[in-house]
């Protein structure tokens, strides 16, 4: 039935546009909205659509003396040919009461066509003939409508991460907002904008406050407010020198403090409409900022977690909405499965009656955790009073920007729960917000995501299926849509059943712990053990899964057949791709998945046979652990010969190293395993090899070359890989680091020599060489950084070089 539907839209549509293709249209813009910023940003885009479409489209002044189809903007009853219309019973405007709303009428008149836009407001006239133009780019003609829309949620927040805002940090960025209905953007991080009585930044941030008045004034021309961000508390140390404060919630004077923080930006920016703070996941500081945990650090204070969060959001509340009557967007993004993100009780213990609701929005994800698969809906909405915004990100934590996958289309479990949250009586949802980057309008994840948001946001019960076959159209054209539609559609099962090992998927915060952006990242030190510490955790994973080992195998399984069913679709659709090149890298990209999946298959496949035959080593496990390396091997290979390959494989490359050493020798391969150092002892070793750098430069004052200072914010484990003066950064696990200065005062030599480390400022676990310069290696040394015990951190320190017969 579903495709006699397709082919019957598809006979229609090309009908459609064969009968419209050539018609020429005229478009006249009434005096008052022309003036309007977003009306005109609205009409410039429209006619770049209309001539990428090459649809004749032509701005006339006078309405009643043009001949010909006319879409005329703005309500205007008093206009003759619009009164003539009303008077006649041709039209009876409908305009909605929302003002972002708007209405859309198509009236046949003596042999040609008259549409009428008329928003409730000057941002509604532009979302009107954004509707216009979105439809445009589906049916590729200017097709009748006859409509009355309305926004279903009153904030539709262009979220924002670390230092800098999507949506509002240039012009460009605002018109892509306007595009996709988004009306709260961000710009520069609270840090860069308050008057902190300390250098450079009082002077870097005065400028910075002069730029994002200049932005706020061109969002408040496009209908839109205009918010700053910062994960709390990050600090300048002056404002807690000004108060003789200390970093300890039972002392009065960092409430000061705090309060003192969120007045000065206000009073130094009162054009600002409002924050947007998290207090977890601590990741946005830079140069003499500092982060200080509220909910965690400080152990000396034995006030509760929950009393720490309710006094961190009382004086805040009491200055953002209480003195300046802002808005405040609380982002309640958190990494621990025991605290507010995801447990209810929490939730409402933080959350009382003693938190204004006014100016007030709590933001949980849509997920429990992160944003995985296998994640059930946050159960933290419709809980207390306060009013919600529902945040979104893209649901590929496997996709980075070298993998060259086809994309996730979230479509469907977006939709679902956005109708469970709204479905209470007295719901507390009140807006959607967008995490996700710059808005584009291409074929990508990230794009998919956008275009679902922006038609959920003026419907949240429209068929999924029609959005992905508009999608489809704009991208890929009629003849290509039905199936390319199908794809996407399939896409999330794809992913979700083909990638992730079901069993471990519950139970626990990360419901996909074996992979991430891009990688099979490796657990431990590879380089030093071999992969042991990487093969006990996945033991771990064995041991919950091997009960169930048909069942998870049959549900990846399940995965491959969607993307097998993926390329059948494309096989059907590829000759009616316009574009050949498009075409091609569709092709590729869901090659890509499929063997992504294969990989993945042959991946959890073998350690099922690894460990069996570690247990047990019968010849009929043995043989299973042969079939199991092959299918790997094969599954690998094709995977990394997929044109544009960029995946990490460092999890697979160990498993499948040690489990060809398992097949060949299995008392020998055990014994290696035994003999080779645990964790406990390999960090021994390493504390006493720094230890030892101390000692010798200690001893070589004089001999010692300073060659490099690198001062990086690590937030995982990295290798920094210098050769000459020359470096650069490989990302082994969690976040990639980033370096605030990496200085060169003299190449590091074209010889053997020993490498030191001076460490300034360090996470727990230290920097330390995994790697010394020889002929071997073309004279590179490998520095190590590992974030123990886990989160963002400087990694500051300088490098010297001495002969190797001065060295350790």
């Amino acid at each position: 039935m579903r495709h006699t539907i397709f082919i019957c839209t598809i006979f229609i549509i090309l009908f459609s546009s064969a009968l419209f293709a050539s018609e020429n249209w005229h478009l006249c813009v009434l005096p008052e909205p022309a003036s309007e910023e977003a009306v005109r940003l609205a009409v410039e885009d429209l006619r770049l659509t209309a001539d990428s479409l090459s649809i004749p489209l032509t701005m006339v002044e006078d309405a009643e003396k043009t001949e010909g189809n006319i879409i005329i903007l703005s309500y205007a009853p008093q206009h003759p040919l619009i009164a003539k219309l009303i008077a006649d019973g041709r039209w009876a405007p409908a305009l909605p009461d929302n003002p972002e709303g708007f209405e859309i009428a198509t009236v046949p008149d003596s042999g040609r066509k008259i549409m009428l836009i008329a928003g409730a407001s000057p941002v509604g006239n532009a979302y009107g003939l954004y509707w216009l133009r979105d439809r445009m780019r589906v049916y590729r003609t200017v097709p009748d409508i006859n409509a009355v829309r309305q926004p279903q949620f009153s904030v539709r927040l262009g979220a924002a991460w670390h230092r800098h805002g999507y949506g509002g940090s240039t012009k460009e960025q605002m018109r892509g907002a306007l595009r996709n209905s988004i009306n709260w953007v961000s710009g520069a991080n609270i840090l860069d904008l308050i008057p902190w009585h300390a250098e450079p930044e009082a002077t870097e941030n005065a400028r910075h406050r002069e730029e994002t008045r200049e932005l706020i004034s061109y969002a408040h021309s496009l209908g839109m407010k205009y918010f700053s961000f910062s994960n709390a508390y990050v600090y300048h140390p002056s404002i807690l020198e000004e108060f003789g404060a200390t970093l300890n919630p039972e002392d009065p004077r960092f409430w000061d403090a705090v309060q003192e923080t969120y007045r000065r930006l206000f009073q130094a920016l009162p054009e600002l409409d409002g924050i947007e703070l998290c207090n977890d996941d601590l990741s946005g500081f830079w140069g003499n900022y500092l982060p200080f945990d509220v909910m965690h650090d400080a152990p000396e204070c034995d006030w509760s977690y929950v009393k720490r969060y309710n006094t961190f959001m009382q004086k805040v509340q009491e200055v953002v909405s209480g003195e300046f009557g802002k808005e405040h967007f609380y982002f309640t993004w958190g990494l621990r499965e025991h605290e507010i993100h995801c447990q209810p009780e929490v939730f409402k213990a933080v959350f009382r009656e003693n938190i204004p609701t006014d100016h007030l929005y709590l933001m949980p994800k849509i997920t429990r955790g992160d944003r995985w698969w296998h994640q059930p809906y946050n159960a933290t909405f419709n809980l207390t009073p306060h009013k919600t915004v529902v945040l979104f990100e893209t649901m590929n934590y496997y996709e980075g920007g070298a993998s060259r996958l086809f994309p996730t289309f979230s479509g469907q479990y977006f939709q679902r729960g956005l109708q469970r949250f709204l479905a209470p009586e007295h719901s507390n949802v009140e807006g959607i917000a967008l995490l996700s980057g710059p808005l584009r309008e291409g074929w990508s994840t990230q794009d998919a995501y956008s275009y679902v948001l922006y038609r959920l946001t003026w419907d949240v019960d429209e068929p999924m299926e029609d959005i992905a076959l508009d999608f489809a159209r704009i991208h890929f054209g009629e003849a290509a849509a039905a199936h390319m539609a199908q794809i996407y559609l399939a896409s999330p099962a794809a992913y979700k059943y083909g990638l992730h090992i079901e069993p471990i998927s519950y139970g626990q915060f990360n419901s996909f712990p074996h992979m991430r952006v891009n990688t099979f990242p490796a657990e431990g030190y590879p380089a030093l053990d071999n992969g042991k510490e990487h093969l006990e955790n996945l033991h771990k994973i064995y041991l919950r899964c091997e009960p169930w080992e048909e069942a998870t195998l049959r549900a990846q399984y399940y995965g491959l057949e969607q993307a097998e069913s993926m390329l059948r679709h494309y096989d059907s659709a590829r000759s009616a791709i316009e574009d050949d090149a498009l075409s091609k890298e569709v092709g590729d990209r869901l090659h890509m998945t499929k063997n992504l999946i294969r990989t993945n298959i042959g991946y959890v496949t073998t350690m099922f046979a690894y460990f069996k035959y570690k247990e047990n080593g019968i010849p009929e496990n043995r043989e299973a652990l042969k079939k199991a390396i092959a299918q790997l091997a094969e599954a690998k290979n094709d995977f990394i010969n997929t044109p544009g390959f960029g995946f990490q494989l460092f999890a697979v490359d160990i498993l499948q190293r040690n489990a060809e050493a398992l097949y060949e020798n299995r008392e020998e391969a055990i014994r290696h395993y035994n003999a080779t150092p645990s964790r406990e002892e390999l960090d021994a070793r390493i504390k006493k090899e720094q230890a030892g750098y101390r000692e010798t430069l200690a001893k070589n004052k004089d001999k010692a070359v300073l060659f490099a200072k690198f001062e990086l914010l690590c937030d995982g484990q990295d290798l920094v890989i210098i050769q000459g003066d020359q470096y650069h950064i490989k990302n082994l696990y969690w976040d990639g680091a980033h370096p605030r200065k990496a200085e060169f005062l003299t190449p590091l030599p074209k010889k053997e020599v020993q490498v030191v480390i001076d460490d300034l400022e360090s996470r727990p676990m230290h920097p330390f060489i995994l790697e010394q310069p020889t002929a071997d290696n073309d004279y590179t040394v490998k520095v190590y950084l590992d974030d123990q015990p886990g989160g963002n951190g400087w990694m500051n320190f300088d490098l010297y070089y001495l002969d190797k017969e001065s060295g350790m």
